[in-house]
């Protein structure tokens, strides 16, 4: 059973990784098309839906988990913090900056959580740190210099979609309510997208189209969110929080190639340089912090 486990526990880590990334450069063209806020909602609820049909299917008896207590509070808390505070801002800054910006500051996640594991007492192992060093520098080689027009308002924005995103994850791992994977997905999603409806009238959002829902793009980045938010509840508590957020190393190289493959974006010799050297950090991380308890 722990060999299973640590399997499915691995296809998570390594599909937050590839989902992640081809995450971005999708983002960036899809919001030159549909309001930002209304994609958030638009995959936000099509996540949810898609979710609440597997409950249905699968898992219907585990609705009568949920009760009106205060495990309630973490859950509401981190869904809103991951959508709409995380997903709201990162689609906004997708129109402000490149995506590979929103990336590059994503990477900046394992070394947050490093700092923040050091000065909150946790251990962490001194070659695991060296590999988030070193994937660190490398994500900063491997963005290059990105195309397309760069405004403060768009950095600040992404900054404050990584820390959401930060705050959201310590809030998870630290007050787990303990409800079952997919219902815990489920009612994330589905928070989520209440925040997110509630939220586009006082950011000025245009209405939503129906048919807005069904542009592939619209499709992908749904059947995405609902994938990588199940992927990561489910290694949360398994992975220390160096593993849970070296997506971020990775996801702007995932983001690199989609971008080279699909929209014609160019690839130096020193991008593909450093995506070795940052394959290199990653290794580290993941080898010597495969142990929740020493991270």
């Amino acid at each position: 059973m722990k060999k299973r486990e640590s399997i499915f526990t691995w296809i998570g880590v390594v599909g937050m990784w590839t989902i992640g990334g081809a995450i971005y450069p999708v983002l960036s063209d899809v919001t030159k098309v549909v309001a930002p806020m209304n994609l958030v909602f638009y995959r936000s609820f099509g996540s949810a839906v898609l979710l609440g049909l597997l409950l249905l299917i699968f898992q219907r008896n585990t609705f009568k988990e949920l009760k009106l207590d205060r495990r309630l509070i973490p859950l509401i808390a981190a869904s809103l913090l991951f959508n709409p505070g995380c997903a709201a801002t990162l689609a906004w800054a997708s129109v402000k900056i490149p995506g590979a910006i929103t990336a590059l500051l994503f990477g900046s996640l394992p070394a947050i959580a490093t700092v923040f594991g050091a000065l909150v007492g946790r251990r962490t192992n001194r070659m695991a740190v060296m590999g988030v060093v070193i994937a660190t520098i490398a994500v900063g080689f491997l963005i290059g210099h990105p195309s397309g027009t760069i405004t403060t308002s768009g950095i600040m924005a992404a900054l404050l979609a990584t820390v959401s995103w930060f705050a959201a994850t310590e809030v998870w791992v630290t007050y787990n309510p303990g409800y079952s994977l997919l219902l815990a997905t489920f009612m994330q999603t589905l928070i989520g997208a209440l925040g997110a409806f509630v939220a586009r009238p006082i950011l000025n959002s245009p209405p939503v189209h129906l048919h807005e829902v069904f542009i592939g793009g619209v499709v992908f980045l749904t059947f995405a969110f609902a994938t990588q938010h199940f992927m990561y509840l489910g290694i949360s508590s398994r992975v220390s929080e160096m593993i849970l957020t070296s997506f971020g190393f990775v996801n702007p190289l995932i983001a690199a190639i989609v971008g080279y493959f699909f929209y014609s974006q160019k690839v130096t010799v020193m991008q593909g340089a450093a995506g070795v050297i940052l394959l290199t950090g990653v290794a580290l991380v993941v080898r010597n912090e495969k142990n929740p308890s020493t991270g």
